[in-house]
Protein backbone atom coordinates (compact mmCIF):
# COMPACT_ATOMS: atom_id res chain seq x y z
CA UNK A 1 0.00 0.00 0.00
CA UNK A 2 1.00 3.32 -1.33
CA UNK A 3 2.07 6.30 1.29
CA UNK A 4 -0.73 8.51 -0.29
CA UNK A 5 -3.53 5.77 0.72
CA UNK A 6 -3.01 6.44 4.12
CA UNK A 7 -4.23 9.66 5.92
CA UNK A 8 -3.70 11.51 8.97
CA UNK A 9 -7.02 12.99 9.21
CA UNK A 10 -10.16 11.34 10.59
CA UNK A 11 -13.67 10.61 9.20
CA UNK A 12 -16.99 11.43 11.26
CA UNK A 13 -17.17 7.41 11.96
CA UNK A 14 -14.67 8.01 14.67
CA UNK A 15 -16.46 10.26 17.56
CA UNK A 16 -14.89 8.62 20.55
CA UNK A 17 -13.73 10.72 24.31
CA UNK A 18 -10.61 10.51 25.25
CA UNK A 19 -9.78 7.95 28.58
CA UNK A 20 -12.57 5.35 26.90
CA UNK A 21 -9.67 2.81 26.47
CA UNK A 22 -11.37 0.02 25.45
CA UNK A 23 -13.59 1.39 22.86
CA UNK A 24 -10.56 3.65 21.82
CA UNK A 25 -8.86 0.83 20.86
CA UNK A 26 -11.97 -1.34 18.99
CA UNK A 27 -12.82 2.04 17.05
CA UNK A 28 -9.04 3.14 16.23
CA UNK A 29 -8.37 -0.16 15.23
CA UNK A 30 -11.39 0.56 12.85
CA UNK A 31 -10.36 4.14 12.00
CA UNK A 32 -6.80 2.63 10.93
CA UNK A 33 -7.99 1.37 8.00
CA UNK A 34 -10.19 4.43 6.60
CA UNK A 35 -7.40 6.77 6.37
CA UNK A 36 -5.76 9.14 3.52
CA UNK A 37 -2.60 11.48 4.13
CA UNK A 38 -3.68 14.99 2.62
CA UNK A 39 -3.24 18.61 4.75
CA UNK A 40 -5.32 20.00 7.62
CA UNK A 41 -6.80 23.03 6.29
CA UNK A 42 -8.52 25.21 9.04
CA UNK A 43 -10.11 28.63 9.38
CA UNK A 44 -8.52 29.20 12.73
CA UNK A 45 -5.19 30.33 13.52
CA UNK A 46 -4.41 27.74 15.64
CA UNK A 47 -7.59 24.87 15.48
CA UNK A 48 -7.79 22.72 18.05
CA UNK A 49 -8.08 19.62 16.50
CA UNK A 50 -10.44 16.53 18.10
CA UNK A 51 -9.46 13.29 19.42
CA UNK A 52 -11.07 11.38 16.81
CA UNK A 53 -8.44 13.11 14.39
CA UNK A 54 -5.70 12.29 16.95
CA UNK A 55 -6.76 8.75 17.20
CA UNK A 56 -6.56 8.15 13.49
CA UNK A 57 -3.17 9.87 13.52
CA UNK A 58 -1.41 7.67 15.88
CA UNK A 59 -3.36 4.70 14.40
CA UNK A 60 -1.69 5.73 11.20
CA UNK A 61 1.97 6.23 13.03
CA UNK A 62 1.74 2.53 14.13
CA UNK A 63 1.61 1.39 10.27
CA UNK A 64 3.68 3.88 8.89
CA UNK A 65 6.53 4.12 10.98
CA UNK A 66 6.34 0.72 12.89
CA UNK A 67 6.11 2.33 16.36
CA UNK A 68 4.23 0.21 18.76
CA UNK A 69 0.88 -0.95 17.42
CA UNK A 70 -2.71 -0.26 17.25
CA UNK A 71 -3.77 -1.99 20.47
CA UNK A 72 -0.44 -0.81 22.45
CA UNK A 73 0.51 2.93 21.38
CA UNK A 74 -1.56 5.01 23.73
CA UNK A 75 0.60 2.55 26.42
CA UNK A 76 3.44 3.89 25.48
CA UNK A 77 6.00 6.24 27.21
CA UNK A 78 9.34 8.05 26.10
CA UNK A 79 10.94 4.75 27.58
CA UNK A 80 9.37 3.65 24.24
CA UNK A 81 11.01 6.09 22.16
CA UNK A 82 14.23 6.08 23.12
CA UNK A 83 14.35 2.22 22.56
CA UNK A 84 12.29 2.76 19.02
CA UNK A 85 15.48 5.49 18.25
CA UNK A 86 17.98 2.63 19.26
CA UNK A 87 18.76 4.02 23.03
CA UNK A 88 17.42 1.12 25.20
CA UNK A 89 18.43 1.91 28.88
CA UNK A 90 17.31 5.48 28.73
CA UNK A 91 13.89 6.40 30.35
CA UNK A 92 12.21 9.31 30.43
CA UNK A 93 13.10 10.21 33.64
CA UNK A 94 16.60 10.41 32.38
CA UNK A 95 15.53 12.55 29.72
CA UNK A 96 13.94 15.17 31.53
CA UNK A 97 15.86 15.11 34.84
CA UNK A 98 19.65 14.30 33.61
CA UNK A 99 21.74 17.65 33.04
CA UNK A 100 22.50 18.04 29.10
CA UNK A 101 26.40 17.54 29.81
CA UNK A 102 25.88 14.21 31.00
CA UNK A 103 23.33 13.55 28.32
CA UNK A 104 25.62 14.96 25.44
CA UNK A 105 28.89 13.17 26.89
CA UNK A 106 29.33 9.52 25.55
CA UNK A 107 31.70 8.51 27.87
CA UNK A 108 29.26 9.14 31.42
CA UNK A 109 27.04 6.57 32.37
CA UNK A 110 23.44 7.46 31.85
CA UNK A 111 20.85 7.22 34.72
CA UNK A 112 20.27 4.01 36.90
CA UNK A 113 20.13 1.40 34.13
CA UNK A 114 23.15 3.18 31.50
CA UNK A 115 22.69 3.80 28.00
CA UNK A 116 22.78 0.59 25.72
CA UNK A 117 22.21 1.77 21.93
CA UNK A 118 21.13 -1.28 19.87
CA UNK A 119 22.34 -1.87 16.91
CA UNK A 120 26.14 0.11 18.08
CA UNK A 121 28.66 -0.72 20.60
CA UNK A 122 28.79 2.94 21.62
CA UNK A 123 26.97 6.00 20.74
CA UNK A 124 28.75 8.86 19.20
CA UNK A 125 29.47 12.39 19.72
CA UNK A 126 27.23 14.39 18.35
CA UNK A 127 24.11 11.17 18.60
CA UNK A 128 22.69 13.67 21.53
CA UNK A 129 22.20 17.25 21.68
CA UNK A 130 20.51 18.65 24.74
CA UNK A 131 19.86 22.42 25.86
CA UNK A 132 17.64 24.10 28.15
CA UNK A 133 16.40 27.54 27.66
CA UNK A 134 13.35 30.34 28.18
CA UNK A 135 10.36 29.72 26.46
CA UNK A 136 8.27 32.84 26.23
CA UNK A 137 5.72 31.37 23.75
CA UNK A 138 4.40 28.71 25.64
CA UNK A 139 3.22 30.48 28.94
CA UNK A 140 -0.20 32.46 29.84
CA UNK A 141 0.82 36.04 28.66
CA UNK A 142 -2.43 37.62 29.67
CA UNK A 143 -1.29 36.71 33.41
CA UNK A 144 0.76 40.34 35.31
CA UNK A 145 4.20 39.50 35.35
CA UNK A 146 4.15 39.24 39.11
CA UNK A 147 2.07 36.31 39.26
CA UNK A 148 2.94 34.86 35.77
CA UNK A 149 4.43 31.54 35.47
CA UNK A 150 7.55 31.42 33.73
CA UNK A 151 8.04 28.97 30.79
CA UNK A 152 11.01 26.82 29.96
CA UNK A 153 11.90 24.08 28.01
CA UNK A 154 14.34 21.44 27.65
CA UNK A 155 15.07 19.53 24.24
CA UNK A 156 16.35 16.77 23.68
CA UNK A 157 17.40 15.38 20.10
CA UNK A 158 17.82 11.73 19.90
CA UNK A 159 20.00 10.52 16.55
CA UNK A 160 18.69 7.29 15.26
CA UNK A 161 21.15 4.74 15.86
CA UNK A 162 22.11 2.24 13.20
CA UNK A 163 19.74 -0.69 13.07
CA UNK A 164 17.10 0.80 15.50
CA UNK A 165 13.34 0.53 14.56
CA UNK A 166 13.40 4.18 13.53
CA UNK A 167 16.06 3.96 10.88
CA UNK A 168 14.48 0.61 9.46
CA UNK A 169 11.58 3.34 9.01
CA UNK A 170 13.85 5.85 7.24
CA UNK A 171 13.10 8.50 10.98
CA UNK A 172 16.85 10.20 11.40
CA UNK A 173 16.20 11.49 14.58
CA UNK A 174 14.01 12.24 17.37
CA UNK A 175 13.27 15.78 19.19
CA UNK A 176 11.33 15.36 22.75
CA UNK A 177 10.32 18.41 23.81
CA UNK A 178 9.87 18.96 27.78
CA UNK A 179 7.62 22.22 28.85
CA UNK A 180 8.38 23.20 32.61
CA UNK A 181 6.77 26.01 34.04
CA UNK A 182 7.84 27.91 37.64
CA UNK A 183 6.90 30.53 39.81
CA UNK A 184 8.36 34.27 39.55
CA UNK A 185 12.00 34.10 40.84
CA UNK A 186 12.11 30.29 40.87
CA UNK A 187 15.35 28.55 39.90
CA UNK A 188 14.08 26.56 36.93
CA UNK A 189 15.10 22.49 36.40
CA UNK A 190 14.84 21.86 39.96
CA UNK A 191 14.73 18.46 40.69
CA UNK A 192 11.00 18.59 41.28
CA UNK A 193 9.85 20.82 38.11
CA UNK A 194 8.66 18.56 35.84
CA UNK A 195 7.19 18.45 32.13
CA UNK A 196 3.58 19.74 32.06
CA UNK A 197 3.60 17.46 28.64
CA UNK A 198 6.22 16.30 26.44
CA UNK A 199 6.05 16.53 22.69
CA UNK A 200 7.97 14.82 20.13
CA UNK A 201 8.60 14.55 16.86
CA UNK A 202 9.88 11.90 15.09
CA UNK A 203 12.13 13.16 11.85
CA UNK A 204 12.17 11.83 8.43
CA UNK A 205 15.30 11.59 6.86
CA UNK A 206 15.35 14.24 4.15
CA UNK A 207 16.80 12.07 1.44
CA UNK A 208 14.00 9.83 2.03
CA UNK A 209 11.31 13.18 1.81
CA UNK A 210 9.57 12.90 -1.85
CA UNK A 211 9.72 16.10 -4.40
CA UNK A 212 6.34 17.66 -3.81
CA UNK A 213 3.63 16.06 -5.38
CA UNK A 214 5.53 12.69 -5.05
CA UNK A 215 3.98 9.85 -2.74
CA UNK A 216 6.22 9.01 0.01
CA UNK A 217 6.46 9.57 3.52
CA UNK A 218 5.31 13.08 5.65
CA UNK A 219 8.49 15.07 6.40
CA UNK A 220 8.36 14.72 10.32
CA UNK A 221 5.54 12.84 12.69
CA UNK A 222 4.01 13.84 16.17
CA UNK A 223 3.62 12.10 19.95
CA UNK A 224 2.65 14.27 22.92
CA UNK A 225 3.26 12.46 26.57
CA UNK A 226 1.25 13.06 30.07
CA UNK A 227 3.81 13.89 33.28
CA UNK A 228 5.66 11.20 34.53
CA UNK A 229 3.96 11.71 37.45
CA UNK A 230 0.63 11.22 36.00
CA UNK A 231 2.46 7.82 34.12
CA UNK A 232 3.34 9.52 31.67
CA UNK A 233 1.77 7.91 29.04
CA UNK A 234 0.71 8.95 25.39
CA UNK A 235 -1.93 12.00 25.13
CA UNK A 236 -3.89 13.04 22.37
CA UNK A 237 -3.75 16.79 22.96
CA UNK A 238 -1.15 19.50 24.42
CA UNK A 239 -2.71 22.15 26.38
CA UNK A 240 -1.85 25.76 25.38
CA UNK A 241 -2.69 29.29 25.84
CA UNK A 242 -3.01 30.77 22.44
CA UNK A 243 -6.41 31.83 23.31
CA UNK A 244 -5.88 32.86 26.90
CA UNK A 245 -7.95 36.05 26.06
CA UNK A 246 -11.01 34.19 24.69
CA UNK A 247 -11.76 32.02 27.21
CA UNK A 248 -13.58 31.20 30.43
CA UNK A 249 -11.70 32.56 33.69
CA UNK A 250 -12.24 28.68 35.06
CA UNK A 251 -10.01 27.50 32.24
CA UNK A 252 -7.05 29.29 33.68
CA UNK A 253 -6.86 30.35 30.07
CA UNK A 254 -6.14 26.98 28.71
CA UNK A 255 -7.76 24.62 26.35
CA UNK A 256 -6.71 20.97 24.82
CA UNK A 257 -4.94 21.41 21.02
CA UNK A 258 -4.94 17.92 19.42
CA UNK A 259 -2.10 15.78 17.78
CA UNK A 260 -2.01 16.29 14.71
CA UNK A 261 -3.89 19.52 13.77
CA UNK A 262 -2.22 21.75 16.94
CA UNK A 263 0.88 20.57 15.91
CA UNK A 264 0.51 21.60 12.41
CA UNK A 265 -0.59 24.88 12.37
CA UNK A 266 2.75 26.30 13.83
CA UNK A 267 4.78 24.06 11.77
CA UNK A 268 4.26 24.89 8.08
CA UNK A 269 0.51 24.13 7.90
CA UNK A 270 0.93 21.08 5.75
CA UNK A 271 0.08 17.81 6.85
CA UNK A 272 2.67 16.20 4.55
CA UNK A 273 5.69 19.01 4.88
CA UNK A 274 5.88 19.96 8.68
CA UNK A 275 8.60 22.01 9.74
CA UNK A 276 10.83 21.74 12.31
CA UNK A 277 10.97 25.31 14.37
CA UNK A 278 14.86 26.41 15.42
CA UNK A 279 15.11 27.48 18.25
CA UNK A 280 15.03 31.51 18.14
CA UNK A 281 17.21 33.11 20.63
CA UNK A 282 16.55 36.27 19.36
CA UNK A 283 13.00 36.64 20.08
CA UNK A 284 13.99 35.54 23.86
CA UNK A 285 15.68 38.27 24.95
CA UNK A 286 13.67 40.62 22.67
CA UNK A 287 11.13 40.05 24.84
CA UNK A 288 12.93 41.11 28.14
CA UNK A 289 12.72 44.50 26.97
CA UNK A 290 8.76 44.35 27.07
CA UNK A 291 7.00 41.68 28.43
CA UNK A 292 9.69 40.35 31.36
CA UNK A 293 11.17 43.23 33.49
CA UNK A 294 11.65 41.69 36.16
CA UNK A 295 13.02 38.20 34.62
CA UNK A 296 16.19 40.69 32.91
CA UNK A 297 16.45 42.15 36.32
CA UNK A 298 16.74 39.12 38.05
CA UNK A 299 19.69 38.00 35.67
CA UNK A 300 18.32 34.51 34.98
CA UNK A 301 20.10 33.07 32.19
CA UNK A 302 17.61 32.37 29.00
CA UNK A 303 20.00 29.58 27.98
CA UNK A 304 19.91 27.92 30.78
CA UNK A 305 23.00 26.05 30.49
CA UNK A 306 25.16 29.08 29.74
CA UNK A 307 25.07 30.35 33.26
CA UNK A 308 25.24 33.48 32.23
CA UNK A 309 23.66 36.14 29.36
CA UNK A 310 26.97 37.42 28.83
CA UNK A 311 27.41 35.96 25.05
CA UNK A 312 31.10 37.13 25.27
CA UNK A 313 31.50 34.26 28.54
CA UNK A 314 32.91 31.17 27.55
CA UNK A 315 30.19 29.11 29.36
CA UNK A 316 27.78 30.95 27.05
CA UNK A 317 29.83 30.09 23.69
CA UNK A 318 29.72 26.46 24.72
CA UNK A 319 25.88 26.62 25.09
CA UNK A 320 25.27 28.24 21.92
CA UNK A 321 27.27 26.40 19.85
CA UNK A 322 24.79 23.37 20.89
CA UNK A 323 22.03 25.60 20.01
CA UNK A 324 23.77 26.44 16.70
CA UNK A 325 24.42 22.90 15.88
CA UNK A 326 20.48 21.96 16.36
CA UNK A 327 19.39 25.46 14.34
CA UNK A 328 21.66 24.26 11.31
CA UNK A 329 20.27 20.43 11.35
CA UNK A 330 16.84 22.38 11.51
CA UNK A 331 17.90 24.40 8.67
CA UNK A 332 18.17 21.64 6.36
CA UNK A 333 15.20 19.77 7.21
CA UNK A 334 12.68 23.48 6.37
CA UNK A 335 15.36 23.55 3.22
CA UNK A 336 13.91 20.21 2.08
CA UNK A 337 10.43 20.00 3.13
CA UNK A 338 8.93 23.85 2.58
CA UNK A 339 11.73 25.75 0.94
CA UNK A 340 9.88 29.10 0.36
CA UNK A 341 8.28 29.30 3.52
CA UNK A 342 8.45 31.79 6.20
CA UNK A 343 9.66 29.59 8.70
CA UNK A 344 12.78 28.38 6.57
CA UNK A 345 13.21 32.08 5.52
CA UNK A 346 13.35 32.72 9.22
CA UNK A 347 15.47 29.76 9.96
CA UNK A 348 18.27 30.40 7.31
CA UNK A 349 18.46 34.07 8.44
CA UNK A 350 19.28 32.85 12.16
CA UNK A 351 22.09 30.41 10.63
CA UNK A 352 23.25 33.94 8.61
CA UNK A 353 23.46 35.95 11.40
CA UNK A 354 24.80 33.58 13.68
CA UNK A 355 26.95 31.90 12.13
CA UNK A 356 29.96 33.33 13.89
CA UNK A 357 27.87 36.36 16.59
CA UNK A 358 26.61 34.32 19.56
CA UNK A 359 24.80 38.09 20.42
CA UNK A 360 21.24 39.27 20.27
CA UNK A 361 20.01 40.14 17.60
CA UNK A 362 17.72 42.95 16.87
CA UNK A 363 14.46 42.70 15.28
CA UNK A 364 14.70 45.11 12.07
CA UNK A 365 17.71 43.28 11.85
CA UNK A 366 16.07 39.74 11.66
CA UNK A 367 13.94 40.93 8.20
CA UNK A 368 13.15 38.29 5.62
CA UNK A 369 11.34 38.32 2.22
CA UNK A 370 11.70 40.79 -0.87
CA UNK A 371 12.93 43.84 -0.77
CA UNK A 372 11.74 46.88 0.72
CA UNK A 373 11.91 44.68 3.76
CA UNK A 374 11.86 46.16 6.95
CA UNK A 375 14.70 48.77 7.23
CA UNK A 376 15.56 51.26 9.60
CA UNK A 377 15.84 54.12 7.33
CA UNK A 378 12.23 54.14 7.12
CA UNK A 379 10.89 55.97 10.96
CA UNK A 380 8.07 53.52 11.73
CA UNK A 381 9.03 50.70 10.55
CA UNK A 382 11.01 49.55 13.76
CA UNK A 383 8.09 50.48 16.49
CA UNK A 384 5.50 48.59 14.03
CA UNK A 385 8.03 45.46 13.97
CA UNK A 386 8.78 45.73 17.50
CA UNK A 387 5.02 45.55 18.59
CA UNK A 388 4.40 42.87 16.00
CA UNK A 389 7.34 40.52 17.09
CA UNK A 390 5.62 41.19 20.72
CA UNK A 391 2.11 40.67 20.53
CA UNK A 392 1.99 39.07 17.08
CA UNK A 393 4.88 36.69 16.89
CA UNK A 394 3.58 34.33 18.81
CA UNK A 395 1.31 32.58 15.89
CA UNK A 396 2.98 34.63 13.08
CA UNK A 397 5.74 33.79 12.92
CA UNK A 398 4.94 30.41 11.22
CA UNK A 399 0.96 30.74 11.41
CA UNK A 400 -0.46 31.86 7.91
CA UNK A 401 2.00 34.74 7.56
CA UNK A 402 5.87 36.36 9.22
CA UNK A 403 5.50 39.36 11.07
CA UNK A 404 9.06 39.84 9.90
CA UNK A 405 8.20 39.17 5.94
CA UNK A 406 7.21 43.00 5.10
CA UNK A 407 6.06 42.63 1.81
CA UNK A 408 3.65 39.74 2.63
CA UNK A 409 2.11 41.88 4.94
CA UNK A 410 1.32 44.74 2.52
CA UNK A 411 -0.85 41.82 0.45
CA UNK A 412 -4.23 43.50 0.03
CA UNK A 413 -5.64 39.98 2.11
CA UNK A 414 -3.61 40.43 4.83
CA UNK A 415 -3.52 44.47 5.34
CA UNK A 416 -7.46 44.14 5.57
CA UNK A 417 -7.44 41.25 7.42
CA UNK A 418 -5.23 42.88 10.23
CA UNK A 419 -7.34 46.22 10.08
CA UNK A 420 -10.13 44.26 10.81
CA UNK A 421 -8.57 42.16 13.33
CA UNK A 422 -7.28 44.21 15.48
CA UNK A 423 -10.78 46.32 15.93
CA UNK A 424 -11.39 46.74 19.61
CA UNK A 425 -15.07 45.27 18.89
CA UNK A 426 -13.52 42.38 16.30
CA UNK A 427 -16.18 39.43 17.23
CA UNK A 428 -14.02 36.39 18.96
CA UNK A 429 -12.17 34.51 16.48
CA UNK A 430 -11.19 37.06 14.16
CA UNK A 431 -10.05 39.61 17.29
CA UNK A 432 -6.30 39.59 17.46
CA UNK A 433 -4.01 38.73 19.52
CA UNK A 434 -6.52 35.90 20.92
CA UNK A 435 -4.08 35.90 24.19
CA UNK A 436 -4.27 39.38 25.42
CA UNK A 437 -6.14 43.03 25.12
CA UNK A 438 -4.10 45.30 22.57
CA UNK A 439 -2.84 48.63 23.80
CA UNK A 440 -4.33 51.39 21.87
CA UNK A 441 -1.15 53.24 20.86
CA UNK A 442 -0.59 49.67 19.59
CA UNK A 443 -3.40 49.59 17.57
CA UNK A 444 -3.16 52.57 16.30
CA UNK A 445 0.59 52.11 14.95
CA UNK A 446 -0.20 48.41 13.40
CA UNK A 447 -3.98 50.66 11.54
CA UNK A 448 -1.62 53.12 10.39
CA UNK A 449 0.71 50.35 9.08
CA UNK A 450 -1.98 48.99 6.86
CA UNK A 451 -2.79 52.04 4.91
Amino acid sequence: MSFASYSLRGSTFCTIAAGQQIRARLILTICALQIFLHPVVSSADVPTGDAASALHYYAALTRILGFSTIAQIQQTRLDDVANYLGYSGLTGADLQNLPPAQLMNPGLPLGHAGLVPSGAAVFSPGDIIAIRFFAPKIMNIKEPEATRQLGWRKLVRLRAQPGSAAATHHIASGIILFNIFTQPGAQPFSPTDESVNTQVMLVTENSSVPAPNVDGPAALYWLDYEPLSKGGTLSLALNAFFDANELPQSSDGHRPYFVPDGCVACHGNNGRRPLINYLDTDHWFDRLDNDFPALKASGLPLVFDAQTNDSNAPAFKTAFDVIRKFNAESDDQVARAQPKHDEALASHKWVEVHAANDAHVAPIDRAIGPPPQWSRQQPSDENVLNAMNQYCFRCHGTVKFSVFNRQELRLPQFRALIDQAIQADAPVGLRMPPDRDLPAAVQSALHEFTR
